[in-house]
């Protein structure tokens, strides 16, 4: 697979001991593979296919999916203790679940060896199971057979005409047989062509530089040009010139007389589809506030260029169940009301502004809390009696729980316009057929690609889901671990849309603040890090610069962690709006 160069760690083989290592972007040791971190990255990043490398995030190495094909986490024979220790109580989960008891401490870290041989004894020592499991190399061999091309049988060489005449000299007086004239014709004629070609290259030369001059001449000195030769100098041999005759203004004198000039604007062809969030007594909701997203007409803010009728919205996150890995700076400001979620989320609003509220259910995973359906609703209504707001209700990736937790909280709540978040290429017929029994609104989520974001609405569409149902996710990451290519595929989708792509002219939404919540940077006490300041301070620039990137790209809803943040960033749509929308 291919890495761009954002990745928090790089895995690579490691064939004395059968297994992966892993090593994460902090650590500045080195590694088995001979080479530290950033030596690595240099090597893997870059778009490019390294084999027996590959980049990913931290999380990704406690996740069913990884090294899969490979065999799964039993592959995982080091990795940093600093990297071990941050994950180890997801790890052990996924160990355990795999009916490997213990094999944390299997895996080597840099205090134990970094000798590849080193480390294959202690797996010995320990007993791992990667020793036990098939080579990997075999995969690789596998591979190869399949796609190396069937071989084929050379074939005797004929003659050529030169190795006849270097072994039969032609007498003068003979006749010359069809090969040796064929070959004399092939001689012949490859003269004549690089004569002509030659001669061409001079002609068109001359005439082309000949244009050049001529326009350059009338665009910025303000005459016509004839082109000449004349004889150079030390050779003699005659070489263009340009004689220049005056016939009008320069182009400076031109551009002195410009006062005032029209601006190009970009043709809207396909405006981005509006949609209502949330739904008043008249709609059978129990809203005070309906809100509505989309309708642009321009990029983000051109509003000399077009038009952008509902402004982009900021919503904070409360929780049903709050992760242990929860940034301390968020924990310090909102305390004990991150365990009361419909207090929580009246604080949101009344105190800090938020236009929506999102309340995130991690709690059902079944691995983080497994809660009930029942308990979900319940939690829901009890938001939606404390804010008169439109809400996201937020799932999670284990497909069999959100869905009936979705379809439990999206019947209860009949009416209200909730914003279900979120369906995926691989999951989207439950909840989206459960959105138009009850009159829903869905997020579709792509992986940050622009193609999977239009198969999404084409497939929802297909389910008679109206396009003014369907709010787009392009998924992000955080400034410094991805954000520069989040933006570029959502420009692209906003673009394309604007351009006249139906099915990507869907408003987006994105979640600045749970991706800055993961990042070192927003955690680590200055007690760790003296140069980067105060951690508090730190947790809303780095989340705010994470917003304000995404609005430009094209953000039309904004989730949101860090209060002092959602109102900054609140604050500068409503300047950059300038009253408008």
């Amino acid at each position: 697979m291919t890495s761009c160069g954002c990745f928090e760690v790089i895995c690579g083989y490691v064939p004395e001991c059968n297994g992966i290592m892993a090593v994460n972007r902090e650590f500045e040791g080195d590694t088995p593979a001979g080479m530290n971190f950033s030596t690595l990255a240099g090597e893997v990043g870059g778009g490019r296919q390294i084999p027996g490398f590959m980049g990913c995030g931290k999380i990704f190495l406690t996740s069913r999916k990884f090294l899969f094909a490979d065999g799964g986490s039993p592959r995982l024979v080091w990795m940093p203790k600093e990297l071990k220790e941050l994950l180890a109580d997801d790890l052990t989960q996924r160990f355990d679940d795999l009916g490997l008891p213990g094999l944390l401490d299997k895996i080597a870290d840099e205090t134990i060896a970094t000798d590849p041989q080193e480390i294959r004894s202690f797996m010995e020592k320990v007993g791992h199971p990667a020793l036990e499991m098939e080579d990997m190399a075999d995969y690789a061999q596998q591979t190869e057979e399949e796609e190396a091309p069937p071989t084929q049988e050379k074939l005797p060489q004929e003659p050529t005409v030169e190795s006849s005449k270097s072994q039969e000299p032609v007498r003068e007086d003979a006749e010359m047989t069809p090969e040796q004239i064929a070959q004399l014709k092939k001689e012949v004629v490859a003269t004549v062509a690089a004569e002509v070609r030659e001669e061409l290259k001079q002609t068109l030369t001359r005439e082309i530089v000949g244009d050049i001059i001529g326009v350059l001449s009338r665009s910025f000195l303000g005459g016509s040009a004839e082109l000449v030769t004349v004889p150079d100098e030390t050779t003699d041999k005659p070489v263009p010139s340009a004689t220049i005759i005056e016939t009008g203004p320069t182009a400076a004198e031109r551009v002195a007389e410009v006062s005032t000039f029209e601006i190009t604007k970009e043709r809207c062809e396909e405006p981005v589809w509006t949609v209502t969030l949330g739904a008043g007594p008249e709609e059978g909701g129990t809203r005070g506030t309906v809100l509505k997203v989309g309708g642009a007409t321009a990029m983000p803010f051109h509003l000399w260029e077009g038009e952008m009728p509902h402004r982009p919205l900021v919503a904070l996150e409360v929780f049903d169940v709050v992760s242990k890995k929860h940034p301390p700076a968020l924990r310090e400001i909102f305390g004990d009301l991150l365990e009361d979620a419909p207090e929580m989320a009246r604080t949101c609003v009344e105190k800090y502004g938020a236009d929506l509220i999102s309340v995130r259910l991690e709690g059902t995973h079944p691995e983080k809390g497994n809660r009930t359906p029942e308990e979900a609703v319940e939690l829901v209504k009890n938001i939606l009696d404390a804010v008169d707001v439109p809400l996201i209700v937020t799932g999670h990736s284990h497909f069999e729980a959100v869905n009936e937790v979705l379809k439990a909280v999206a019947q209860a709540c009949h009416g209200e316009n909730l914003l279900l978040n979120w369906v995926e290429q691989d999951n989207y017929r439950t909840i989206a057929g459960t959105a138009i029994a009850y009159g829903h609104t869905v997020v579709a989520q792509n992986p940050i690609d622009v193609n999977i974001g239009k198969q999404m609405n084409i497939l929802l569409t297909g389910m008679s889901v109206p396009v003014e149902q369907i709010v787009m996710d392009p998924m992000t990451g955080a400034m410094g671990y991805g954000l520069e290519y989040t933006y570029s595929v959502m420009e692209r989708i906003r673009l394309s849309g604007l351009a006249g792509d139906a099915m990507l002219a869907g408003p987006m939404i994105v979640s600045p603040g749970q991706e800055t919540a993961k990042v070192k940077e927003v955690k680590a006490p200055e007690s760790d890090f003296p140069s980067w300041g105060d951690v508090g301070k730190r947790a809303v620039l780095w989340e705010l610069s994470c917003a304000t990137t995404l609005l430009f790209a094209g953000a039309d809803i904004l989730i949101m962690y860090h209060p002092d943040a959602a109102m900054a960033t609140k604050d500068t749509i409503l300047r950059l709006m300038d009253g408008r929308g």
